[in-house]
């Protein structure tokens, strides 16, 4: 497979693409990264298809723009060809996707050619050892340009991993946070694992105001590196490969970032892999116009953000699949949400609400997959409705048209579940729950994190320990990893003890201990006296039971009297309170 260079030679690029070879070109961009300009983006054909590979970063030793330096050789007589010769440089892709891809469509020698003539820097350094371009990754160019980009970190740390064809997934970590007492502390997140129990969830728990949420916020706002010049405590130890950061918090009072600049509408030009972070939340952007007549995004709280934002996830798991799915090891997200799903609610297909003066061939590629769009019935009773919903089957996502899902989408009836040919009614919690798996799907890529603050909240208790068996087979298929902060019970009793971190709160600080006992499997209230010190609480009935004490004089009348009233363990406390013994 050959690599050249065209820049802006319009005739250079009609030439080379007459041919039936496969072939990489790379364009021209004038992306800046702190006054390196190395971005080139692609064309791609193999066997006679276009495929969309990311951009990728060509770092030249001594020189800062990359495209002008490639110009003069060309005025000078080159061809275009890779390798350059007779100059040092290194690589590195927006993404791994861009060698998996190559990878899926042909075959891995094919991509570790490719990376040979591209000098890709992960390759170069940790298989070919090659002293100069490991100098090379030791300069400003590299470390302000090339792995400007959090894919692109990635992507040098685990790229000689998937050539030499080894597991990549994210590993343990350590993170300097502040406390609420303001002192810097390490939390160590302990994703690899040393036995055959599950590790690729951590949790933080323990009492309210002891700052779990502000750890995963911290955590955040570091890994997006909103200061990038700044010297900061707060931040993991070392360079991490995880991909994307996906943050889900319903509560109302959450402040994590919204998008990849803070808290404010990120501007394309800032940076080139904005959708490196995803936030799912009970805030939006919305567009605003001030009192001098600009255009500016304000933010707004609603209760209706999750389920559009999953009508469009939905959309991006489709994007996805048909984008990525030569990828060997890739799984199919629109059957991954479908399968994942089945477990917590009864349907057919998914679907999503279309609205608008369409054509059927606007969703299809071809006419033989019109029966996928129902046609919704006007009722006077509900304005809201769409006009119709497009069944989005798992086996024909490449006859989807994308564009058109995009334009028509009714978001506001976020994703409909079908049964038996019409939409199945859910209850609120069956909709978040949805939504979550929908929005975590559709953001998610492979070594992701996915942050999620208090995900018990509004799922009753048989939906959380659906939500701890979906999210353990999205992080399973996708090779990623997830840290939450809760107070559930029932997802720390589904992890070893090890992934459990104890927020405890003294007179001599805040403290982070995990249980001394054996937490995966094992018993709720055991794990609920260590976490929450209950013995030290008097619970309600409690109150209730001494007063009866009390009213009845002894144990034996009081017992007597509630009947078949009662069970074991309360008996066995009756006696007990009545000896002062408990």
């Amino acid at each position: 497979m050959d690599v050249y260079y065209v820049g802006t030679d319009k005739t250079k690029r009609t030439a080379l693409l007459a041919s039936d070879a496969d072939v990489i070109l790379l364009l021209f961009d004038r992306w800046d990264d702190f006054n390196f300009k190395t971005t080139f983006p692609t064309y791609c054909r193999i066997g006679g298809e276009v495929v969309e590979l990311c951009p990728i970063r060509i770092l030249f030793d001594g020189q800062k723009v990359s495209y002008s330096y490639l110009d003069e050789l060309v005025a000078n007589g080159w061809n275009g060809k890779f390798p350059v010769q007779g100059v040092h440089y290194i690589s590195t892709p927006h993404s791994l996707t861009f060698y998996e891809q190559i990878d899926g469509h042909l075959d891995l020698n094919t991509a570790a050619e490719v990376a040979q003539v591209l000098r890709d820097a992960s390759f170069m350094v940790h298989i070919a050892a090659d002293p100069d371009s490991l100098r090379l990754t030791q300069s400003d160019g590299f470390s302000n340009s090339l792995q400007r980009e959090r894919a692109s970190v990635a992507a040098f740390l685990d790229g000689w991993r998937f050539f030499q064809q080894l597991g990549i997934s994210i590993g343990n970590l350590v993170f300097n946070f502040k406390d609420t007492e303001g002192v810097v502390q390490p939390l160590q997140l302990n994703f690899g694992a040393n036995s055959p129990l599950p590790h690729d969830i951590n949790v933080l728990i323990g009492p309210n105001g002891v700052g779990k949420s502000q750890t995963l916020i911290q955590l955040v706002r570091s890994w997006l590196k909103l200061n990038p010049t700044e010297k900061e405590d707060v931040g993991f130890q070392e360079a991490v490969n995880i991909n994307q950061v996906v943050v889900v918090s319903y509560s109302p009072f959450e402040l994590f970032p919204m998008s990849s600049e803070g808290d404010r509408h990120y501007d394309p030009g800032e940076r080139s892999d904005q959708g490196v972070y995803q936030y799912f939340g009970l805030r939006a952007f919305y567009p605003i116009t001030d009192e001098l007549g600009q255009e500016r995004h304000g933010i707004r709280l609603s209760r209706d953000w999750p389920r559009r934002n999953a009508a469009h996830s939905l959309i991006q798991c489709v994007a996805d699949d048909q984008r990525y799915g030569a990828i060997k090891s890739w799984s199919a997200k629109v059957q991954t949400l479908k399968d994942v799903l089945q477990g917590a609610i009864e349907f057919d297909e998914i679907a999503l609400g279309m609205t608008g003066h369409f054509e059927e061939d606007a969703f299809f590629e071809e006419p033989t997959w019109v029966s996928s769009l129902i046609e919704v019935e006007p009722q006077e009773s509900e304005s809201n409705l769409p006009d119709a919903y497009l069944l989005v089957v798992p086996t024909e996502v490449h006859a989807l048209k994308v564009d058109g899902m995009k334009k028509y989408v009714h978001d506001r009836s976020g994703i409909v579940f079908i049964k038996d040919g019409q939409p199945v009614q859910l209850s609120s919690g069956q909709r978040l729950f949805s939504y979550i798996v929908a929005n975590i799907l559709g953001a998610m890529r492979r070594n992701s994190l996915i942050v999620i603050d208090e995900p018990e909240l509004f799922l009753h208790p048989t939906l959380e320990i659906a939500f701890v068996g979906m999210l353990k087979q999205l992080l399973a298929s996708y090779a990623s990893k997830a840290l939450l902060a809760t107070h559930s019970l029932v997802t720390v009793r589904e992890l070893p003890r090890h992934c459990v971190h104890v927020y405890e709160r003294t007179p001599d600080g805040v403290f982070i201990n995990h249980p001394p006992f054996e937490t995966f499997g094992g018993d709720i209230q055991r794990i609920s006296s260590y976490v929450f010190g209950d013995k030290s609480v008097s619970k309600p009935f409690e109150e209730w039971l001494k007063v009866k004490l009390l009213e009845f004089g002894s144990a034996d009348a009081l017992i007597n009297a509630l009947g078949d009233n009662i069970n074991e363990e309360m008996l066995i406390q009756i006696h007990a309170m009545a000896e002062g013994k408990w």
